[in-house]
């Protein structure tokens, strides 16, 4: 064929209309399982696996649908899905198709074991992409070019890659182990789906193992669609019903009896009848005015030979029950289904309904030390202030933004001013800061300058997320640099536990759950809005990856309540560890309770109030006078009312 000629078919094939077939249909007649690590290598058969017949249909270009969901276990087809899509698609469509996996290693391994041999096993669609040691083939490991299309893999650990170029048809996989926010620039769900907004038939699909509840995109998804379940006849009265983990039953220590209850009869079902099942079975949407297809499968409908059978499920579960972890991790992966918030997980609103009638920026009675935590932002200082008292016991006296340019020198100068305000108690007395951490994550050196000048009054903190790690740990001498010149040794940072600190306040805010107001651990004032609540309560504790994760974008009210606890917590104060006489020596010392930012903490061998000079008489009740204060802090007046 000359240059013409294979011009002329090209053009030709471009202008043929697409085959008017269904993903359903395409890998019935096309799709081949590969020899290697599939179970059943040959041709694919619809019919092993019946239930993903109508979300495959669903997927194709005759249905409506621009959206489509699964929420599933493992071993239920859900990446066959994905497979068969994608290769009707190049077969079919001509257009550009992505297939995004939770990160780009991922992503190359989905490319290498399941697409390429994909089409290595499928003729027609190796006609369509020539191998990848053809030179300037277009076939890479995350790019696959055919004649009026491409496919894209990506990863959700990767925003260049989720901008690439317009795409009509995508494929999101394993949605819940995506990142909530993606290198500062959101969702990354969001950011692949703007791709999308210049097809008019676009698609679509979400398809992973759900999480927790408050983490699990899936799960949001599932809801918000039609909800849809897989229903199957009973054998003994025909009654139609969804497959679910409750009516799995067997004697106690003996799994592997494991049979169905028909929750319309109650006969047992044996799982050799499952083949039959499935075959007899359909789709049935609790929420049929919903657009969105949203389909739910469970371990249970594993076919015989394909997945664990209902003995290996009952077997597993009667092995992990009794560990938190492992039966989050079946509910997740055998069942598809979310598994309960921890219960230190609090929804904002429920936080803002204790807010007592106290004002902010007032102390209430029985704080008796406050400490301050800052977290530095590219636009704003964020700053805490927090109340401590006997037992363990806190109150968020403030909380504020500062708006500022932390690059310009003169803008650090609101900070002193905000750490240097005095706070008034219902008897007269002013309170002041006695210590402050703050962040050196963002601008490292002009953080470091500062409380260089500051040592001793403030510290400089970096969150450290790792299980296990004090709440402060002990400091060490680091190097920065300050207009051009390196500073040895010229400042001190600690190291925070920031997940330790965390757990700390979720357990109490959990426990103050059950409490009376006078008798909660943490106490908040009336007058904070949502968006502090909202912050405080941005972070969720997985169990499984044993880590903290963001369920909102912004969490400073959280960070800079932990930096206030490790103010409190340094060796300077330790107030953790103060017993009755410590916290009666500090009353005493610091005339009913005001301590301040620039003053010292009691030390335990501190000398008993009786033994100190008595105070002079004075003419009046109210004494005035100031304290020292280091530049460039401002000195200010302090007046406290001292009964004499």
């Amino acid at each position: 064929m000359n240059g013409a000629s294979a011009l002329a078919a090209a053009f030709t094939l471009g202008l043929a209309p697409p085959p008017r077939l269904t993903v359903t249909e395409w890998a019935d007649q096309y799709r081949r399982l590969p020899t290697k690590g599939s179970g059943e290598p040959g041709p694919w058969r619809t019919s092993r696996v019946p239930y993903v017949g109508e979300i495959m249909d669903c997927l194709s270009a005759q249905h409506p649908a621009r959206r489509v969901v699964l929420m599933k276990s493992a071993q239920v087809a859900g990446t066959e899905c994905i497979l068969n899509w994608s290769g009707w698609f190049i077969c079919t469509q001509r257009a550009p198709m992505m297939i995004v996996q939770p990160t780009i290693d991922v992503a190359e391994r989905f490319s290498k074991q399941r697409i390429a041999s994909m089409i290595d096993d499928c003729p027609q669609l190796r006609e369509l992409i020539p191998p990848a040691r053809s030179r300037d083939s277009g076939n890479t490991t995350l790019l696959k070019e055919y004649p009026g299309g491409i496919l894209i893999m990506s990863g959700a650990n990767s925003a260049a890659s989720l901008r690439s170029l317009p795409i009509r048809y995508l494929a999101l996989d394993e949605v819940d182990a995506y990142p909530h926010d993606l290198d500062g620039e959101g969702d990354p769900i969001s950011l692949a789906e703007a791709r999308t907004t210049t097809f008019p038939r676009r698609k679509v699909f979400l398809c992973s193992t759900p999480t927790i509840e408050s983490l699990s995109r899936i799960h949001r998804e599932w809801l918000a669609s039609d909800q849809r379940r897989y229903h199957v006849p009973c054998p003994h009265c025909a009654a139609f019903n969804p497959l679910q983990w409750d009516h799995l039953t067997w004697p106690e220590g003996e799994p592997e009896k494991a049979a169905y209850a028909c929750p319309a009869c109650g006969t047992t079902i044996p799982e050799h009848h499952k083949t039959a099942l499935l075959a007899s079975g359909r789709w049935v949407a609790e929420r049929p005015e919903s657009p969105t297809p949203g389909f739910h499968l469970n371990g249970l409908y594993a076919p015989i030979g394909l997945g664990l059978t209902w003995a290996e499920l009952a077997k597993e579960w009667e092995n992990k029950k009794r560990d938190p972890a492992q039966q989050k991790t079946f509910i997740n992966t055998r069942l598809g289904e979310c598994f309960a918030d921890p219960d230190e997980k609090l929804d904002w609103d429920e936080l803002k309904q204790r807010a007592e009638p106290q004002a902010p920026r007032t102390i209430p009675a029985g704080c008796l030390l406050l400490t301050a935590g800052i977290d530095v932002q590219k636009d704003r200082f964020a700053l805490i202030v927090v109340g401590h008292g006997r037992g363990g016991v806190t109150w968020v006296i403030d909380y504020v933004e500062l708006p500022a340019d932390p690059t310009r020198p003169a803008d650090w100068a609101l900070l002193d001013d905000a750490l240097g305000q005095t706070f008034p108690d219902a008897q007269g007395h002013s309170y002041r800061i006695t210590s402050a951490a703050i962040d050196c994550g963002y601008l490292t050196d002009d953080v470091l300058n500062y409380v260089r000048q500051r040592r001793g009054k403030v510290i400089a903190v970096k969150g450290a997320s790792t299980s296990g790690k004090p709440i402060i740990g002990r400091p060490s001498k680091v190097d920065f640099t300050w207009r051009g010149s390196v500073i040895k040794s010229g400042a001190e940072l600690w190291i925070v536990g920031h997940d330790t600190a965390k757990h700390q306040l979720f357990a109490r805010l959990a426990g103050d759950r059950k409490l009376l107001p006078q008798d909660r651990m943490v106490h908040f004032p009336s007058g904070l809005d949502d968006s502090f609540y909202g912050m405080l309560t941005a972070e969720v504790w997985d169990s499984t990856k044993r880590r903290w994760v963001k369920i909102r974008p912004r969490n400073e009210a959280l960070d800079v309540y932990t930096y206030a606890t490790a103010a409190a917590y340094q060796p300077a104060l330790r107030i953790h560890t103060w017993r009755e006489g410590q916290w009666k020596r500090w009353e005493d010392s610091q005339g009913i309770g005001p301590g301040d930012l620039f003053s010292a903490a009691p030390s335990p061998d501190a000398a008993p109030v009786a033994e100190r000079p008595p105070v002079p008489p004075a003419p009046s009740p109210k004494v005035a006078y100031s304290l020292p204060l280091p530049s460039p802090v401002r000195r200010q007046t302090v007046t406290r009312r001292i009964s004499l």
